[in-house]
Parts: C-alpha cells; sequence; structure tokens
C-alpha cells in the first residue's frame, strides 16, 4: 500500500494537453491495422482496427474514456486514432513513459467514478479537475518516482512469472 499523505493536488490540464478523441462510426470505418480505442475497460482500449488515417495521434499518450467505460485509463504506444468518447492525454513538460503512465491509469480510474453516464467527465471538465500524485521536496509531480516505483513492480512481477515457469 502506497502512503499518500504527503501526496499533491494538480490540476490535470496544468500537467496535460487534452484532447477529445473524433467520432467515427462503424459504418465509416475501414479494416486495418490502426488501433482504434474507444470506451472499453478492455483490450488496452481498443475497440476495432482501421485503415481510416485521418485523425491519427501520435504516442505517447494516455487515453481517459469519459464517456462508457468511465476512467478507463491505458496507454499508448504505437499511432492510434480515438473515439468522441476518448479524451487523450499527452505530458506538457517531458515525454509519457510506459511506467509513469501505468502509475497514472489507476488514479485516472480511481478519479473517473464520481462521473456516472449522466454526468461524463468531458474535456472542460478533466481539465478541471485536481488530482493527487507524489511531489518533489519543490512540490512539482514526481515523475522519477513514479516511473521507478513501477519499474519496480514490474521487475517483481517478471521475477515472479519466471520462478512460476520453471515449476511448470
Amino acid at each position: 500500500m502506497i502512503d499518500i499523505s504527503g501526496w499533491g493536488e494538480f490540476r490535470i490540464g496544468d500537467l496535460f494537453h487534452v484532447l477529445k478523441g473524433k467520432r467515427l462510426t462503424k459504418m465509416q470505418m475501414r479494416d486495418g491495422e490502426i488501433p482504434f480505442i474507444g470506451s472499453s475497460a478492455v483490450n488496452n482500449g481498443v475497440t476495432a482496427s482501421i485503415a481510416n488515417d485521418e485523425n491519427i495521434v501520435q504516442p505517447p499518450a494516455l487515453t481517459v474514456c469519459y464517456n462508457g467505460s468511465v476512467g478507463s485509463a491505458f496507454f499508448q504506444d504505437k499511432p492510434f486514432a480515438a473515439s468522441d468518447d476518448v479524451n487523450v492525454l499527452t505530458l506538457k513538460d517531458r515525454l509519457l513513459t510506459r511506467e509513469t503512465a501505468l502509475f497514472l491509469a489507476p488514479i485516472f480510474r480511481i478519479y473517473g467514478r464520481k462521473y456516472a453516464y449522466a454526468d461524463k467527465w468531458r474535456k472542460e471538465i478533466m481539465e478541471q479537475d485536481m488530482i493527487k500524485l507524489p511531489v518533489t521536496l519543490l512540490g512539482e509531480p514526481d515523475w522519477d518516482y513514479m516511473e521507478s516505483y513501477m519499474k519496480q513492480i514490474m521487475d517483481r512481477s517478471e521475477c515472479a512469472v519466471s520462478a512460476l515457469l520453471r515449476v511448470v
């Protein structure tokens, strides 16, 4: 369990560029290889693979559902398209790493819980919302801590899986 008592509050819009995804209906979709991120809580948010090359977002980014599976958040490391039920977040002052995104994803899931079907987590609301994050001694988000924490978790998980595979 992480002690969050010393964490600071930050406005999402101060840390992230928030871009609303674009509507693409099933009728408009052409089969292809580009991941299409929709309002899904599974499969890294991918709901289709398309050939439509309009509105492609370049990684790295965090996709957060604001409608449907509100708060479901996933790291995207390949070019993708996002539905209009998804907000795409990129850090303003640095590139988002996989580990940092994996640290942030459950935080966004928790904050997204307060938005029901009728009260969507629209772009404008998300930009104004506050989230709690670990801080440096200067009171800034501690991105290095988030990244190293997740690297440790992932290393421990890999060791545990390797040990299980040796037994099998």
